[in-house]
């Protein structure tokens, strides 16, 4: 309970220094929006597109693990975790309510559940990276300071590094080794141990021709939202920088030090969108209204289900507030 606070008060704070440096003037800014059936297309690509693309591929992905769940299970599970999870660190927290929900549903395979949901993350955040270094390789020769690839290709070993790590056959065998050693922890241990394994040994080769496209669309769809709300404020950007700065700002943003990513985003957009001659303002304010329709919007949808839902997510809540 302390470290949620903790974290409340560090995005509060981030926020707080944000705003102070920039002053943002929120009136007037919002007054600037020149184009507002941009956002609408935005909400419509937020509630209708990007949740058929999430819940498809993580239906291919839990098939491949003997999981059997129907689309609209699935798409209730999405909004639900993404209302429950608003508040845990992280703009992906949420996937720690999926995996929960997800497991308690299918207890008989214990760590398959959280497998699919760490491995889409895994494809995601890679190919997401690799946009990045697309679109930062691209806007390099368009005055972008080269330093943005060089970034992006960091972050890009990163994750590949971390997928090999988490895949490759020797060291698994190596840890798993280790962690059936440790008698402390207990079912955390015992379900790291489960998870781990699910993980060493999901079948790659069978889901990826299915799920790298829907994920990249996915992936594109958020980014063309920021596209699309800097053009509901005037501003004419080439998609190339989006694309360039728009798979950093979403990676920062998953630092688990803040609620929902909340300062990182928005410093990010600040600090990046400036390089282009964009004022902090509307950077900021483009920030606040990416989160609203990716994330707050969706979760308006989860509460709405929640509530009159059945009190089997009710119970999942209490359970994880006491955790």
């Amino acid at each position: 309970m302390k470290s949620r606070f903790v974290r409340f008060f560090f995005s509060c704070a981030i926020l707080l220094i944000v705003v102070y440096n920039i002053k943002i003037d929120f009136l007037s800014t919002f007054a600037s929006i020149e184009k507002p059936l941009y956002l609408i297309f935005c909400i419509i690509i937020s509630i209708c597109i990007i949740p058929i693309i999430v819940n498809n591929t993580w239906k291919i992905l839990l098939k491949s693990q003997g999981i059997h769940e129907s689309f609209f299970s699935l798409l209730r599970i999405n909004f639900k975790s993404i209302f429950l999870g608003i508040l845990l660190p992280s703009s992906t927290g949420f996937d720690a309510v999926r995996i929960y929900i997800i497991e308690k549903r299918n207890k008989q395979m214990i760590g398959a559940g959280g497998a699919s949901v760490i491995i889409e993350r895994l494809i995601g955040f890679y190919l997401l990276s690799l946009l990045g270094v697309i679109g930062a390789w691209v806007a390099q020769k368009h005055g972008v300071p080269s330093k943005i690839i060089f970034i992006a290709l960091i972050v890009n070993i990163f994750i590949f590094s971390l997928f090999f790590i988490l895949t490759n056959k020797y060291l698994y065998s190596k840890v798993n080794k280790y962690l059936l050693k440790v008698k402390r922890g207990g079912k955390i241990i015992l379900y790291i141990t489960t998870a781990y394994s699910a993980i060493n040994s999901f079948p790659l080769k069978k889901v990826l021709l299915l799920t790298v496209p829907l994920i990249l669309i996915f992936q594109l769809s958020t980014i063309y939202c920021g596209f699309l709300i800097f053009k509901a404020f005037g501003i004419e950007l080439q998609f190339y920088y989006h694309l360039a700065f728009l798979p950093l700002i979403s990676i920062i943003s998953i630092i688990p030090l803040s609620i929902s990513g909340f300062g990182f985003r928005e410093g990010s957009f600040v600090y990046f969108y400036s390089l282009l001659g964009v004022s902090s303002n509307i950077s900021f304010l483009v920030s606040l209204i990416y989160y609203l329709i990716l994330a707050l919007i969706p979760a308006f949808i989860g509460m709405l289900l929640y509530i009159l839902g059945n009190d089997k997510y009710k119970s999942i809540k209490n359970e994880l507030i006491k955790k």
